[in-house]
């Protein structure tokens, strides 16, 4: 969020040093593009932040990309100022579709690519306000070096440790969810922990099998910070559970189990036909990211 205010501000200072420089066409391209790029940029971010909330995400970052887009080209006059608002309101909105359907380590690639792509937009300023001609076609590899250049350098540097970090979480809350999966199994209950992990659009595991007539019980554990949930379509159960979020009653086809975020949700229920089930999150973005499994009954 720093790196998108310290652009916009940028872009702004730059609008008014270069503004009796540029023609009316140069000052409407370079507000479209600073709108655009800073609209998307915002969008991904909260978008990715605000999984599950489409609408906020959207009201925030379409907001923040038409308020860069007019302060791009304020300083130029009306024309310019409406093309950038309306750019940066068309960024804003599509980036955060983008966000709320991508998990948050591809929101992080974007958002490295998007932020080079404004870094290298401020160059328009000079490229554009430029007396000398551009006569040698090797010239174009200055803003193609450039844009490599930034883009290695925010994306390998912030990817150091990351990487290690994820590892260690995962291999540890993987290590003590098995540990509970062998405590629970002792009892004459069939109980399943499904763990989302962060930034991992699935369940683990992803493939369960059940018998029919046998009671079960099922615990969503979500570790990642937005919410997910179950859908299982189709299979006749008999369920009983405390859980708020879960529906409740007897041989109803279908049921719902949410976690929010950091949270958990359990259901029992014993399954009254064989036959196999998908199950997925209902989460926008998160099924078609990866989140299903099935479930098979014997």
């Amino acid at each position: 969020m720093t790196t998108i205010a310290v652009s916009g501000i940028a872009a702004f200072m730059l609008s008014i040093k270069f503004r009796e420089q540029l023609t009316k066409m140069q000052a409407m391209v370079i507000a479209m593009a600073m709108g655009m790029n800073l609209g998307l940029t915002a969008g991904v971010l909260f978008g990715a932040v605000y999984q599950g909330n489409l609408f906020i995400s959207t009201l925030v970052s379409a907001g923040i990309g038409a308020f860069a887009g007019v302060a791009c080209g304020i300083a130029f006059g009306i024309l310019p100022s409406l093309e950038g608002f309306m750019s940066g309101l068309m960024g804003g909105m599509m980036g955060a579709m983008l966000g709320e359907m991508v998990s948050q380590n591809q929101a992080f690639t974007l958002l490295n690519i998007l932020l080079t792509l404004t870094a290298c937009s401020l160059l328009l300023y000079n490229i554009f306000s430029s007396e000398t001609s551009i006569s040698d076609k090797k010239w174009f590899l200055k803003p193609v070096l450039t844009f490599i250049l930034l883009f290695s350098f925010l994306y390998f540097g912030n990817q150091l440790d990351k990487s290690k970090a994820i590892s260690f979480f995962n291999s540890s809350d993987t290590a003590q969810n098995h540990s509970e999966h062998d405590n629970k199994n002792t009892s004459n209950t069939k109980e399943f922990v499904l763990t989302v992990f962060p930034s991992e659009f699935s369940y683990t595991p992803s493939e369960i099998t059940l018998t029919k007539g046998q009671e079960t019980a099922l615990t969503l554990n979500n570790l990642d910070s937005v919410d997910h949930d179950i859908e299982i379509k189709q299979i006749a159960v008999k369920k009983s559970d405390n859980n708020k979020h879960a529906n409740r009653g007897t041989d109803q086809a279908d049921f719902h189990l949410h976690a929010s975020g950091k949270s958990e949700a359990a259901l029992s229920f014993t399954p009254l036909e064989s036959g196999v089930f998908e199950f997925y999150c209902t989460i926008p973005g998160h099924k078609e990211n990866g989140m299903i499994g099935t479930i098979t009954v014997n």
